[in-house]
């Protein structure tokens, strides 16, 4: 629902007959209306609508008075609940923060149509004849634009992107008209135009370093004044609390929020604006992809069916017992063997067991003779030594010579020093 803001009716004062007060009548009576109010009846001109009209605005008003509490209250707890989930830790897709969300533009969105009903506000006056209870109501539209681009979950991506531009940008003209900003207000394009402007003309390096270097300083400058904003708005936020405000602070602190929200509103416009050919860009992706996957079914759809195979229990046989790899074995391991020992090609087991005994005792029997044969050697050097060997003496001498010429270690040392 967009903001609307319908024009205050003017209405000169004219008196009205006052009725006499109500008494009990009984149900079969004739009553006799005066004369002034039958006249009234039967009038038909311009003057009975407007007195008719102007009755109504009274009744309601006077409901807006008795009801003036109750709506204090109500933008109060949508505030709050707004301030929530700026400042909530959980993602924002959550269902949690997805319920608040949908619960406080609900609560913004009658206090919408409230505002709109009783011409709250008026183009021909300024802020200074706006009430103090009154201003915090010029922040709806920024607010209920603010809680659209937290919406998640949904496909059209784009309707939200404009509504809420819409929504900032009558925030912003609302606010330029009672003079608390002076800025250049973007108004919303269409596809059309946004491919117009942009295929009109080529910028050249210059100009877009212009721009570039433009943008940034108004950026900054921007961003200290929201700093300063916030910084003061804390100050004033302390002072609320206190039951005994005056009427000037409450003033000032509806005027700083009102003037944050002016800078965060247009940070939001350029966040949208940067948005914006990136979502037409996917919806023409997305349609291009649809059209494919479209003709894609289409052509499959016109093939020929594919008819079911039915396998036998010999095509299976066929395929198990021949080509391919099987998935069943042909023969157990000992009937391979034994055909292979058939053919000749593997020895038999029976006699290669024998053949492998009589190698093992022959095994040990040269075992034991190699034994034998050392055990005389030892013996045989024993009794050399004791017998002073000249033969056996000079090797030994011969040996340890060489040992002392030739040190452990020496030799080829793979080319190291």
């Amino acid at each position: 629902m967009a903001w609307s803001w319908s024009k205050p009716l003017r209405i000169a004062a004219t008196p009205i007959q006052t009725l006499p007060p109500k008494q009990h009548v009984p149900s079969n009576a004739v009553v006799e209306l005066p004369k002034e109010c039958l006249k009234f009846m039967r009038d038909k001109s311009p003057r009975r609508k407007t007195v008719l009209e102007r009755l109504r605005r009274n009744i309601e008003m006077s409901e807006v008075k008795k009801d003036k509490a109750s709506l204090t209250e109500l933008f109060d707890n949508a505030f709050r609940l707004f301030n929530n989930i700026n400042k909530t830790d959980e993602p924002t897709n959550t269902p949690k923060v997805q319920s608040d969300i949908r619960k406080a533009m609900n609560m913004f969105e009658d206090l919408t149509r409230f505002v709109s009903l009783v011409d709250m506000f008026s183009e021909n006056e300024t802020i200074d004849e706006v009430s103090t209870e009154h201003l915090k109501y010029l922040l709806l539209p920024a607010l209920l634009g603010t809680l659209i681009t937290k919406i998640c979950g949904t496909d059209d991506r784009m309707h939200l992107v404009k509504v809420a531009e819409i929504y900032f940008v009558d925030f912003l003209k609302r606010v330029k008209a009672y003079g608390l900003t002076d800025i250049n207000i973007p108004e919303p394009k269409s596809e059309e135009e946004n491919s117009s402007t942009s295929s009109d003309r080529v910028k050249s390096n210059a100009e877009m370093i212009t721009e570039m270097v433009s943008r940034r300083n108004t950026k900054l400058q921007r961003y200290k004044e929201q700093k300063e904003l916030e910084t003061s708005l804390d100050v004033l936020q302390k002072s609320m609390d206190n039951p005994n405000i005056d009427e000037e602070t409450k003033r000032e602190y509806f005027i700083t929020l009102l003037k944050l929200y002016i800078t965060q509103t247009i940070e939001e416009l350029s966040s949208i604006a940067a948005e914006k050919p990136i979502l037409e860009h996917m919806q023409k992706v997305g349609h291009s992809d649809t059209m494919t996957s479209h003709s894609l079914h289409k052509f499959k759809s016109s093939g020929s069916k594919l008819q079911p195979i039915i396998i036998t229990r010999n095509e299976l046989q066929k395929k198990v017992y021949g080509a391919g790899y099987p998935s069943l074995p042909v023969l157990t391991v000992q009937e391979f063997y034994d055909q292979r020992v058939k053919e000749g090609d593997w020895p038999d087991a029976s006699l290669r067991n024998q053949i492998n005994s009589r190698c093992l005792q022959d095994l040990s029997i040269n075992d034991n003779n190699e034994n034998n044969q050392e055990d005389k050697e030892d013996i045989q050097k024993e009794e050399k030594i004791e017998k002073d060997d000249p033969q056996l003496l000079e090797q030994t001498r011969a040996m340890d010579e060489y040992k002392d010429m030739h040190r452990r270690g020496w030799g080829n040392r793979a080319n190291r020093s």
